[in-house]
């Protein structure tokens, strides 16, 4: 009686172990995916400041002259 007694509670440790290590495990996982986010965001972060850049680029060189353009590309249509 007693081997059984003590066996069920060896049982259930064992169970509340795998638990416990499924719950940290799950947690590790949540923490990796929250980790891939935040540098998924900081890269589109910095291409938004790099776009806003050259923006704001064309717009100060349209304003400091306004009968030039930025690059030329060598681009000559045909008509």
């Amino acid at each position: 009686m007693v081997a059984t007694i003590l066996s069920l509670i060896g049982a259930l440790f064992t169970l509340a172990g795998k638990v416990f290590d499924y719950l940290r495990e799950r947690q590790l996982v949540d923490i990796g995916k929250t980790a891939q986010q935040v540098a998924d965001l900081k890269g589109e972060v910095d291409a938004a400041h790099k776009a806003l850049r050259a923006r704001l680029d064309i717009e100060r060189d349209s304003i400091n002259k306004p009968d030039g353009v930025r690059d030329s590309d060598g681009f000559q249509r045909p008509d």
